[in-house]
């Protein structure tokens, strides 16, 4: 593999079964490369948490998507052209289609540069995807955080006690949001996990999108921007700023009925689903190497009350 010096010392760390992952994502890569004469030699991962993302060395700043399900790769080229056409600032591809190859899609997108701390650039973009209108996105999946929440965990290196107290974990919250009481009506929104991630290369700030547009409800999103800074160590963020930029966006959008979402009732239990799935996460990769499936138990624990918050998670 003829991949950059900090990707070949991470191939050289890790374990095999990632090693192997990732020399099939990066044989992919290159193979699509001589499609669109794009240049893999040298490459860099940037992460590999869902699609291989590559930075690719060359006269244009490009990333590289590898993704294992090309209704993703799709959705995405077909979600950023929406997003442009609504005038929501966002890194765009640099073509319109997919390229295929070793049963992987890739993508190939502008690299919007390093991201930016600046809370009110997220409110910002978060705000535009909100004020589309989702009768302009008739395709967009309903956002239903629970379908595959679970994938993965019957295989996870956990034991059976860890993967017990999950399932009731999922189970008890889907009650409880099902009985929620809804502030607002269903529009466009990102389905994040954390704020949306904004760039900035000291020309414009874009967003970054690397998953699906949802149809659902905004508030997901803006308890999401949120609940680091409530519950993790070293995740502090100007969320006043946050709060005010989004109120005072103008675009159509909906003002909450809240206009602290913490202060809206239902903050809790979807800031639980929201941990829930980005432990979740964790726990599908604990089979990458020790240090994840230590990082997987720690955050388990937390879930059950062995470590009072704000939690050591890690950045």
């Amino acid at each position: 593999m003829s991949v950059g010096a900090r990707t070949s010392d991470l191939l050289k760390r890790t374990s095999q079964a990632r090693r192997q992952d990732l020399t099939a994502g990066y044989s992919a890569l290159t193979q699509a490369c001589v499609l669109t004469a794009d240049d893999a030699a040298d490459a860099e991962l940037l992460n590999d948490d869902g699609a291989q993302v590559w930075s690719l060395p060359g006269s244009r700043s490009t990333l590289a998507l590898v993704h294992r399900d090309s209704d993703e790769a799709w959705a995405l080229l077909r979600d950023a052209r929406l997003l442009k056409q609504h005038q929501v600032a966002v890194a765009g591809p640099w073509y319109d289609d997919v390229r295929v190859a070793d049963g992987r899609s890739v993508t190939f997108w502008e690299d919007p540069g390093p991201r930016s701390p600046d809370t009110t650039l997220s409110a910002w973009v978060t705000a535009g995807v909100h004020g589309i209108d989702p009768g302009a996105a008739l395709w967009l999946p309903e956002h239903a955080p629970f379908t595959g929440l679970l994938d993965g965990l019957d295989d996870a290196p956990l034991d059976e006690a860890g993967r017990r107290f999950l399932r009731e974990r999922a189970a008890l919250l889907h009650h409880e949001w099902d009985a929620l009481d809804w502030p607002t009506p269903p529009t466009v929104i990102l389905g994040a996990r954390e704020m949306a991630p904004v760039h900035d290369d000291g020309t414009r700030a874009r967003l970054a999108l690397r998953r699906p547009l949802w149809r659902g409800r905004r508030e997901w999103d803006l308890v999401a921007a949120r609940w680091r800074s409530e519950l993790l160590q070293g995740h502090q963020a100007d969320h006043q700023a946050y709060a005010d930029t989004y109120l005072g966006y103008e675009q159509g959008t909906t003002v909450p009925a809240y206009p602290f979402i913490g202060a809206w009732p239902g903050y809790q239990v979807v800031r639980d689903i929201v941990v829930l799935t980005h432990v979740m996460g964790t726990v599908r990769r604990a089979r990458v190497d020790a240090r994840t499936r230590q990082k997987a138990a720690h955050q388990i624990a937390c879930l059950r009350g062995a470590h009072p918050a704000p939690w050591a998670w890690g950045r």
